[in-house]
């Protein structure tokens, strides 16, 4: 059933320099989301964003996955993260502002949880009867991965614009459907995927039991590039626990300096 159609050559654009562009607004990822940043995306995508779960159609599934696969922005808007993205320069990375009041406004997250489920179901996964995340459509999945591989960069910033908006825990699952697929061997994984495992300093959570069957090995140091452009890499806040939902706090100072706020 699956048709993604990209002949984009595959690059990394999370883990690299690119120029950011200025903002029409101080919070265009907030505004976006609220529906009052003057930019939108295009007609298809968001009627699929109102629509895409009542789809029962083979025609509409196919309709779905090629819209999703053709376009070029919808990615860095609905999923943002700590990456400015050098395919959608009209986009923004997250500010740290920003990231505290997606994780804060319950009606943000809440239309940022659906878009993690339409995109999901672009790639062929869903939960069954009994909500277990799976994969549901496999030639989807398939073609995704090895066939149209623009997918895997999609699904790096994917992961990692979970991770940092305080849903580790469906980025942990998430990872666990992929891994069960390609196995922890396979080159797709270990190259892409692998460093959004589940870290050492994020010992104590439940994810732990649910996603690891071993204790963590990796350290946040090791891997914070997957989380944070390299420009960012040595700022104070770039700690583990930006992969929880307590609050990055800034404090200004004689130099501006940051912290996390540690939940009770």
């Amino acid at each position: 059933m699956g048709m993604c159609e990209s002949r984009e050559e595959l690059k990394d654009p999370q883990f690299g320099r690119s120029t950011i562009q200025p903002k029409m607004s101080e919070n265009p990822n907030l505004d976006f989301y609220r529906g009052v940043y003057p930019f939108q995306l295009n007609n298809q995508i968001q009627f699929h964003m109102k629509h895409w779960k009542t789809y029962n159609q083979q025609y509409q599934w196919i309709k779905f996955y090629s819209d999703l696969e053709s376009d070029k922005q919808f990615m860095q808007w609905l999923y943002p993260n700590f990456f400015q993205s050098f395919f959608n320069t009209t986009s923004f990375r997250l500010s740290i502002k920003e990231r505290n009041s997606f994780i804060e406004d319950e009606s943000i997250m809440k239309q940022y949880l659906d878009n993690v489920r339409m995109f999901q179901r672009f790639l062929g996964i869903g939960r069954d009867e009994s909500q277990q995340l799976q994969i549901i459509d496999q030639q989807q999945f398939d073609q995704c991965i090895y066939s149209y591989t623009q997918n895997l960069v999609r699904i790096q910033r994917f992961i990692s614009s979970m991770s940092i908006l305080g849903q580790r825990e469906l980025a942990l699952e998430f990872l666990q459907v992929i891994k069960n697929k390609l196995t922890k061997k396979n080159k797709i994984y270990t190259s892409k995927f692998q460093g959004f495992e589940l870290l050492i300093e994020e010992i104590d959570l439940s994810a732990q039991s649910l996603y690891s069957k071993k204790k963590p090995t990796k350290s946040f140091g090791e891997f914070k590039t997957h989380y944070v452009q390299e420009d960012l890499l040595n700022e104070p806040w770039v700690q583990a626990q930006i992969l929880t939902k307590a609050p990055i706090i800034a404090i200004q100072e004689k130099r501006e300096s940051f912290e996390i706020k540690q939940e009770v």
